[in-house]
């Protein structure tokens, strides 16, 4: 061992000299005490020593016998450092080490020639050090039985050997002063009682004492947590708490939700959730404020009755399992009346569009928007797939109609028509991955969005704000009559675009069966009023021989898994009105008995679609969203992909895999909703 040290300091090159050289300089910044500036001292000596070595070396001199005399004085030196320094080879034997080193209770077997293996768990190999200097850092994290340590590597080539030194920091008192100061980091949370503003004044004295309780509920939480909680307006809060609280929040998936919901279902009218955003992202508390703020709207444009918690990685949503009342005002609505108005009048032409596939809601819709657009003089197209086999009977039913003759394009074709001045208008679709177009969506420069499924992810920035998305709207039909009657007058509709609006409520609604509030049914009021008439508007809906026999051969075939889940595959034929039979297939399987949720796989040529159905007890978006997919309480669906980590990569073709995915989300559902894992079911 000492050999060795003496032939690494007689053999002094450039790169052991700077290697212990550094060594010195980052010790002397170890210590605040004296011992700080000896270190230095013996730095500022070495270096001189160090230069005087290379500088006769360069000249090829030989060194005197009085500079050869401090080899050993530095070989002492290392030895009594009062931090630990390893050295390993190639071949993982320690090649040397100090006596702070064979200290540490792990390494107190430590001998010259031992395997460096043998030490924390592998940790010392010469691979990780060589992996962690050459790749990531010069440094790794050891946490030793009575201390923390960051060990600095410095890399030493001798006699065409390569050897490692480890140089061994504590930094437990650092680690426990950051951990302290993250703990003590301020996080800010938005809450407010969702719906509260919506009940009627009959039962406002009973609201009041509901909100009482919510709110007591909420001060006991706020104690416990020693969080400060400001009522700041009428159901609405701020609170502000340490951060060391938020992981239990976080694993206990913010009961909170659970105890509101215990305390006003009884005694409530209307039952009351609650809704919050939390913000848990770095900035001043001007920004996380903010933040809160943002995470707190999509909790609600979620649905409501959750908790949005903002990180520096994203979101992550907690509850939904019980759904939201629906709003009994139109304020968004007249809102968004008034951001269509200002912005089609500013632009050259309207460009509408809805979700890929489109149905008889995502059409319906659009055709309501392109009305308001050319009652307003302004040119307007929508952008649709006219060999879209559910929407077929849409088409016949305005083939007669000249104004429609031009209306529906391509994305091909749109993407032409997109100008600087050009107000993009989606309607019933929120995910950018499922517009018709999204590249269209990406260029355009101005966005106004209504929609009424849970919003998936951020909107961009040309978005513009607020936008009119309301999970809690039956159908986006049903918020693009809101506007309609609000901005045209009475009897503009032509009697067919009023029946195909009613269609798109009737089938997001299942006829009336679900989602439906007050509001839904103004709707249908304001199009009978226009001439629409339900049973006509039922035609629409009649199915062929051959989607019935592909409906029945679905509903046949399924299975129960977890005993309240239906379970269908249709892979027969691609075919664009697989779509139509699965949706219809998966609303019959929910009506059998001990069936809270269904769910229908079916083959598309873009991989295998799911359409999930509720009975209203389970919110089957919450597995849509495992699955990279979307919806609403009720419906919901998905293309079903690979995931890797939070990645959703490749489309699923292979029908078993397909079955196992979905398998696997509604375990991981099951799970956090009881807190306990799952063994799989084979079916």
């Amino acid at each position: 061992m000492k050999r060795f040290l003496d032939s690494v300091i007689n053999h002094m090159g450039e790169t052991v000299a700077t290697a212990i050289f550094a060594a010195f300089s980052a010790i002397s910044f170890l210590y605040n005490d004296s011992r700080r500036y000896v270190f230095l001292v013996i730095t500022i000596l070495y270096l001189g020593f160090c230069i005087f070595l290379f500088i006769n070396k360069k000249k090829g001199k030989l060194i005197d016998r009085s500079t050869m005399a401090a080899i050993p004085i530095l070989r002492n030196l290392l030895l009594k450092l009062d931090i630990p320094i390893l050295i390993i080879d190639q071949d993982n034997r320690v090649k040397w080490f100090n006596k702070e080193f064979s200290s540490l209770e792990e390494t107190k077997k430590v001998k010259a020639g031992s395997s460096s293996t043998e030490f924390f768990g592998g940790l010392l190999s010469y691979s990780n050090i060589s992996n962690a200097y050459k790749n990531y850092e010069d440094y790794i994290e050891v946490s030793t039985s009575y201390a923390d340590f960051r060990v600095h590597i410095i890399s030493i080539d001798y006699e065409q050997k390569n050897y490692y030194a480890t140089v061994w920091y504590n930094r437990t008192e650092i680690n426990a002063l950051q951990k302290e100061y993250s703990d003590r980091n301020v996080i800010v949370a938005h809450i407010v009682v969702d719906n509260s503003s919506e009940i009627g004044q009959e039962f406002e004295e009973k609201t009041k004492m509901t909100s009482a309780k919510i709110s007591a509920v909420l001060s006991e939480w706020a104690k416990s947590l020693k969080a400060i909680l400001t009522e700041y307006d009428r159901n609405k809060y701020i609170m502000e708490f340490d951060y060391r609280y938020l992981e239990g929040m976080m694993q206990n998936r913010f009961d909170i939700l659970d105890k509101v919901a215990e305390v006003t279902g009884e005694d409530s009218v209307v039952p009351l959730t609650i809704s919050i955003g939390v913000s848990s992202a770095a900035g001043s508390l001007s920004d996380k404020h903010s933040s809160a703020q943002s995470a707190l709207q999509s909790a609600l444009q979620r649905g409501g009755a959750q908790v949005v918690v903002k990180t520096s990685d994203g979101e992550v949503s907690f509850g939904g399992r019980n759904k939201a009342v629906q709003k009994q005002t139109r304020i968004r609505s007249r809102v968004c009346k008034d951001l269509l108005l200002h912005h089609i009048s500013k632009s050259s032409n309207v460009l509408v569009m809805g979700h890929a596939r489109a149905d008889y809601d995502s059409l319906a819709s659009n055709i309501g928007i392109a009305k308001l657009v050319r009652f307003l003089g302004v040119r307007v197209n929508i952008i649709v797939d006219r060999y879209e086999y559910s929407i077929k009977q849409i088409f016949e039913s305005l083939s007669n109609i000249s104004e429609y003759k031009d209306l529906f394009v391509d994305s091909v074709y749109g993407q032409e028509l997109l100008t600087p001045d050009t107000l993009l208008v989606i309607s019933d679709a929120s995910n950018p991955e499922l517009f018709e177009s999204p590249s269209i969506y990406n260029n355009a420069q101005r966005v106004i969005v209504i929609d009424h499924h849970a919003i998936k992810e951020q909107l961009g920035s040309q978005v513009i704000q607020p936008a009119n998305i309301d999970p809690t709207a039956s159908s986006a039909s049903e918020l693009v009559c809101e506007i309609l009657e609000l901005a045209l007058p009475p009897n503009t509709l032509r009697v067919e675009e009023a029946q195909i609006l009613l269609a798109g409520i009737l089938l997001d609604t299942q006829n009336f069966s679900r989602d439906t509030g007050t509001r839904t049914f103004n709707a249908c009021m304001y199009l009978r009023s226009e001439g629409a008439d339900v049973g006509k508007a039922m035609l629409l809906f009649k199915s062929s021989v051959d989607e019935f026999n592909t409906v029945n051969a679905i509903v046949r075939d399924f299975t129960t898994y977890r005993e309240h889940y239906a379970i269908a595959v249709y892979d027969e034929n691609i075919n664009p009105d697989n779509k139509v039979a699965a949706s219809k297939a998966a609303e019959q399987l929910i009506n059998i008995e001990n069936i809270n949720s269904s769910f229908v796989i079916y083959l598309m040529d873009n991989g295998y679609n799911l359409s999930a159905r509720s009975d209203g007890t389970e919110n089957v978006i919450n597995i849509a969203k495992l699955l990279g997919g979307g919806g609403h309480f009720q419906s919901a669906g998905a293309l079903l992909k690979r995931r890797e980590g939070k990645d959703f990569t490749v489309p699923v073709f292979d029908r078993n895999e397909a079955i196992e995915i979905l398998k696997s989300a509604i375990d991981e559902y099951l799970e956090t909703q009881s807190g306990q894992a799952f063994v799989k079911e084979k079916v």
